[in-house]
């Protein structure tokens, strides 16, 4: 697989950048910089293989974790427990946020990437890659959209 880090790639209309690839933390954590178009986020979601933080560089987020909502915005950061059943939705204007996210997650991003630059990915297809790489979906609500 080619190397992400520091080249730019669509991601379901959200343009990510990997800062810090996983193999360069000893297996702990990755770092993509994403800028997201508004109104975009994904399905409820889990993490079993470490917490996720956000830190919101620009525009407004709502998030929902263990089912309470949050709004955050610009200099906010959003800690995301392991294991906690979580998604946001990106405001109207759009969004900035450098992620601080769990070991591996890069590849689900980048591969999904690959596929969905050759058409459409199903859920299911995007679901099975995402719990090869620690990003298990609770269910298809909102995917993305």
């Amino acid at each position: 697989m080619v190397s992400v880090k520091d080249k730019p790639f669509d991601f379901h209309g959200a343009t990510f950048t990997v800062k810090v690839l996983t193999s360069e933390t000893n297996g702990r954590y990755t770092i993509p910089d994403v800028i997201h178009p508004p109104d975009m986020g994904p399905a409820l979601h889990m993490h079993p293989k470490g917490s996720e933080t956000f830190y919101i560089i620009e525009g407004h987020y709502e998030f929902i974790l263990n089912g309470k909502s949050l709004n955050d915005k610009s200099g906010d950061v959003i800690f995301v427990p392991k294991g906690t059943p979580h998604r946001f939705v990106v405001g109207q204007k759009g969004g900035h946020a450098l992620v601080i996210s769990p070991p591996e997650l890069e590849f689900y991003f980048l591969k999904v990437s690959e596929l969905l630059g050759k058409g459409d990915v199903s859920y299911i297809t995007e679901s099975d890659i995402g719990e090869q790489y620690g990003q298990v979906f609770l269910n298809s609500t909102k995917h993305w959209k």
